[in-house]
Formats: structure tokens, sequence, C-alpha cells
């Protein structure tokens, strides 16, 4: 049995220009946009850098667009400006544990009781085609009571697939996801059900398989930031290395990725036309000297970043330097005042190679 495997949506974190930096690391299968908050008034029209993949560009992966919403009427609203825009389903956010949108009453608010959740669910239904949408989910609000209800309800109404993150609104990122209740889903959903939930490593996902080996579709967040090869991991059934070199090109092409992004869209535009991003770099050093290259022009003065740039290259390190050998947990790397700072920072400490 082949599992797909793709890329959980992060709010403030797997936008377009992330998704497309991370299509070069590691080829998921599909990708997923941060919610997008609908409400009475917006969207009108869906923003130009929510989901271009949609009617700009084709890429090598499956797009999820993802919609949060208080009232389902505004959820079908926008759902249908990304289905007009060529999206094959639009996502429903139940599951987001911050505090604005559950005071709202969207994200995980919605599974305060079962019955809330499948009205909710239900008057979307009827008025979007069967199979046009999807929902995530957690497993409960403060607890996993309403979960088997839940999972009983849907059984009646014309999802696309429903995914689960293992774990309660109260939990949000701690403890151990409950892969038996994804499970509990699996076995009696007439869709498909989509795992998230503690899948860190190729190892953490043998674990997860040995004991539920029926699930045959699973998303990754944290584990992706921790190690952007962790795809290609799972994959190889191995873990993988990459040259110290890598690494650096890896981070320049994120924060020159980004830049462009904010800075010059139209330049980067050409690139994507171009088919600079068609095959992945993987863990490959020549393919993300290349792509730096075409990224940069070649011009050693883009090392320089505005701080925006700069702010998301050092949150992604925050996440991946946990993967790495000891010697690039030092905080001070962190404390870079520019990126060729940073960069050169890691450049001449450690190992030239490792797993990650």
């Amino acid at each position: 049995m082949e599992v797909m495997f793709g890329l959980a949506p992060m709010e403030g974190v797997s936008d377009w220009p992330f998704r497309l930096w991370f299509s070069q690391t590691s080829a998921p299968t599909s990708m997923s946009t941060p919610f997008l908050r609908a409400t009475d008034t917006f969207p009108k029209l869906l923003p130009d850098d929510f989901a271009p993949e949609l009617n700009r560009y084709s890429m090598g992966y499956k797009l999820i667009p993802q919609v949060m919403a208080s009232r389902p009427e505004d959820f079908v609203r926008a759902a249908r400006l990304c289905l007009e825009a060529g999206a094959a389903f639009v996502d429903l956010n139940c599951g987001c544990p911050s505090p604005n949108p559950v005071s709202g009453g969207a994200g995980s608010s919605l599974l305060k009781s079962s019955t809330i959740l499948l009205d909710f669910i239900a008057a979307i239904a009827n008025e979007l085609p069967p199979e046009s949408f999807s929902v995530k989910m957690r497993t409960g609000f403060d607890d996993t009571n309403h979960f088997v209800a839940a999972v009983e309800g849907l059984k009646r109404l014309p999802l696309r697939q429903l995914t689960v993150h293992g774990r309660t609104r109260r939990d949000r990122y701690d403890g151990q996801a409950r892969w038996d209740l994804i499970q509990h889903a699996c076995d009696q959903l007439p869709f498909p059900v989509v795992a998230s939930g503690d899948i860190v490593s190729w190892a953490s996902w043998l674990d997860k398989q040995a004991l539920h080996p029926q699930v045959e579709n699973v998303i990754v967040g944290r584990g992706a930031l921790r190690n952007p090869w962790i795809f290609e991991e799972i994959r190889a059934a191995a873990p993988v290395a990459i040259s110290r070199k890598t690494l650096v090109l890896t981070l320049a092409c994120f924060a020159q990725i980004m830049e462009l992004s904010y800075n010059n869209a139209g330049r980067l535009h050409e690139l994507v036309m171009s088919g600079l991003f068609a095959a992945t770099c993987g863990t490959h050093e020549a393919a993300w000297q290349n792509l730096w290259d075409q990224l940069s022009g070649e011009d050693p003065k883009l090392m320089t970043v505005e701080r925006f740039a700069f702010g998301r290259t050092k949150m992604i390190w925050n996440s991946l330097r946990s993967s790495l050998p000891k010697e690039y947990f030092d905080p001070t790397l962190l404390r870079s005042k520019t990126l060729g700072e940073f960069l050169g920072s890691i450049q001449n400490r450690g190992e030239t190679g490792f797993s990650v």
C-alpha cells in the first residue's frame, strides 16, 4: 500500500513563498494553504498571494486551499471562489486552537459539541457540490467525548476527505496524538481519512504504521519544519544526509524567495514561469547552487535581505536546528544581524556533512 504524504497547513508559515521553497526540499504530494478567514465582507476576490497555484502556476504538488469561517454561508462564498479558480476541493478548518478564531466561533470552537459541528457541515453540504469540500478537525475541544458521535454523523455527509489532528483544542500541541481515534475514523468513514500528529521522522512513521497499517494518508507539520527533507527521508526509508554547504544554500534560497515574493514579485513570477522550480533540489548541493545562482543572479550583495525575509529565515532555522548536530544549536547564531553574517556563522562551524 502506497501512503500519500502531504505538508500540513501552518498559520504564519505555509504561505506561497514557503510552499515554493518546500517544493525544492522534499516534494510532498500535497500542500495546504494557511487558513483564509472568511467573514461576511471578506473575501470578495481571492487574495493574489493566497493560492496562486490554482490559476497561475502549475506545480508538482496538489494544492489544498483552506478556509475558516464562523458561519457556513461565509465558508461557502469563499469556497466557491477557490473552486472557480480551479481547486479540486476546499478544506474547512475546524481545528485551529488560537484564541481569536475560537472566540469568534470559528476553528476548533466548532468542536464544542457534535451537533454544532455536524449542523455547520450539513449547511455547507446543502450549498456545495458533493465532494467539493473537506474538513480538518481535532479530536475535540476540551476532551474527546464528542468524537465518536461526530464521526458517526459525518458518515452521512458528502465530504471529499476528513483530516484528524489527534489532539484536542485543550492539548494544543502537547502530549501524544490519539492515533487510536484517527484509526476509528478510518474504520468508520466511507471517504478518505488523513492522519496528523507526531510524525517527525521516518522512524516515527514506522512506529505509527506498525500500529495503524490501514492509514493511507498523512500530513506532517512541525516535523517538516524540524526536517525539511522528511518526505524524501520517508520515501527513501532511511535518514538523509546533507552537506554543510547544502544547508547554507537551502537557507539562502529560502531567504531570497521570501525577499522576491514581497519586494520583486514580478521577478519571482518570471522564474517560476521559466520552469526553475519544476524539479526538486532535495539533498543535492549542485542543484541548490544552481537555484541560488538563478535567484540571486550571482550577485553577492543579495546576501542582504530586508528584515521580514531575514526574520522568516531565522524562524525556519529555530525549528530546523533541532534536527542538526549540537553545535548548530548555539543560540548566538540567532543573534546575527544580517543574512550574510548568519549564513557565514553556519558555514564556519560543525561537520562538513551530517544526517538530518
